[in-house]
């Protein structure tokens, strides 16, 4: 009789150090699989910190889901020194300066309409558009980025990485990267805002350590600029 209770207890004790070890395995797992999810863009992040100078052509999309509307303008990004100048074209020109917390904000004149038109100056220090503080870490802060941003998920294809992004400002509901997995170079932002703005940029003939003249991150002001407060 003894020896039948004692049989019956190691035989359940086997089965419950089965079943724990299969639970440790399947976290061990999951763990190992974040890892490698977090290798992709660390790796990446890694890789624009390290560099001294980035440039590269862009595409910026705003779909306003509120208005309906759809706008699309092309330009280029540079960034040197945690200082970001990003020039666009579409309906209308537009410039961006940003360094040391401030954004200059150049808006020019209609070309078709008010071509002799005087430029529209912004000088921000209070509502900095989210998505140019959270370039700024991306591409140049990895230890900021991480602590911003959470990651939700990873999806691989043969040449892509998809990576989701949870914020933890609320200007900023969602942000998602599309990595080139042969270089760890980033093609694709895209950033959903507070009032559901759905802004893409995507990226292409990016450039690093190329040496950028400092004067494109300076904004000269003309005597016949409009300044408009904040």
């Amino acid at each position: 009789m003894k020896t039948s209770l004692v049989l019956l207890i190691f035989s359940l004790f086997l089965s419950f150090k089965v079943r724990a070890d299969s639970a440790v395995k399947k976290t061990e797992a999951a763990v190992l699989k974040k890892s490698a999810q977090d290798n992709v863009l660390q790796k990446t992040l890694e890789k624009y910190a390290k560099a001294s100078s980035l440039q590269s052509n862009i595409k910026k999309t705003d779909e306003k889901t509120v208005l309906g509307t759809v706008a699309e303008s092309k330009g280029q990004l540079k960034l040197q020194n945690k200082k970001i100048h990003i020039i666009l074209d579409g309906e209308k020109k537009v410039e961006f300066f940003y360094s040391n917390r401030t954004v200059v904000l150049v808006e020019y004149p209609d070309a078709d309409f008010a071509k002799d038109g005087a430029r529209k100056i912004t000088i921000l220090k209070k509502s900095i558009p989210p998505f140019l503080d959270s370039l700024l870490s991306l591409f140049s802060n990895p230890k900021d980025f991480n602590k911003a941003f959470a990651m939700v998920s990873e999806k691989k294809d043969k040449e892509f990485a998809t990576v989701e992004l949870k914020p933890e400002q609320k200007a900023i509901k969602s942000l998602a990267l599309k990595i080139n997995l042969k270089n760890n170079q980033i093609t694709q932002v895209v950033f959903v805002d507070d009032v559901d703005t759905k802004t893409t940029i995507d990226m292409n003939d990016t450039q690093f350590n190329k040496k950028i003249d400092k004067n494109d991150f300076n904004f000269t002001k003309l005597k016949s600029d409009e300044e408009i407060k904040e």
